[in-house]
């Protein structure tokens, strides 16, 4: 259900954003001179991450990204803190970080909005501590309360983004990202293969099988510093 709602939301941004693609791509027909220097500061709260502690009593989770800018690229980092207590006929709980770096290709730079469609490489980092509890009936020792855990691991991967950021009121922007997680690898658990993984989600596909990908939407609410303002050049029309 949440899931279908954070698409639905995408899905709105990208048809909101359609009329300014085509504005820019007349703009980028100009020749541009290269300017390496960085003129936005773009910093942002993660409000999918909220919306989720709300959702769902059994995660509280908070995150932002930063990024600067160098020409048709972006320096961008994403970082948050995660925790779960999940209750069923077991108890699991999972505490940690993740901080993510990347670049960012801005596919419409001179779009005289500052609204972005970029193509973006992120290599991502976790590190957290879980623990499983649960009972079972033994017939000759009677109820017996299990518990495994793992401390201080670490998980990486890469991703793979689509980003879009609309401008909603002067320098605040709606940003939306579409990412695809790859190339996992979890540092050799102490005890079992964790549940969870902060920065990931869920690491279990079905029964005992792992993720090997998983795909993702984040929406954030971003306020846009400018140091200085690009040229727009605009192209005559014929």
């Amino acid at each position: 259900m949440f899931l279908s709602i954070l698409k639905s939301i995408y899905n709105i941004l990208l048809l909101t954003l359609i009329p300014f693609i085509g504005m820019s791509q007349t703009v980028d027909t100009v020749r541009i001179k290269l300017d390496w220097n960085p003129s936005r500061l773009h910093v942002g709260l993660d409000v999918s991450r909220l919306m989720g502690t709300t959702i769902k009593p059994h995660k509280s989770s908070l995150g932002g990204m930063v990024d600067l800018d160098f020409h048709r690229f972006l320096l961008t980092f994403e970082g948050g803190v995660e925790e779960i207590n999940r209750l069923k006929t077991y108890e699991y709980t999972n505490q940690g970080s993740f901080l993510k770096w990347g670049i960012d290709y801005n596919l419409i730079p001179h779009n005289k909005y500052r609204n972005m469609i970029s193509l973006g490489l992120r290599y991502a980092q976790s590190r957290f501590s879980d623990q499983l509890n649960f009972t079972e009936e033994n017939p000759w020792f009677g109820t017996q309360t299990l518990q495994f855990s793992n401390q201080n691991i670490s998980a990486h991967w890469t991703e793979i983004l689509l980003r879009l950021n609309v401008q909603v009121w002067k320098n605040v922007f709606l940003g939306s990202v579409l990412r695809i997680e790859i190339m996992k690898n979890i540092s050799d658990p102490d005890q079992f293969i964790p549940f969870d993984i902060p920065g990931w989600g869920r690491n279990w596909k079905s029964g005992t099988d792992e993720k090997t990908a998983n795909m993702g939407f984040s929406y954030y609410l971003i306020y846009h510093f400018s140091f200085r303002e690009k040229e727009i050049p605009l192209k005559k029309i014929k």
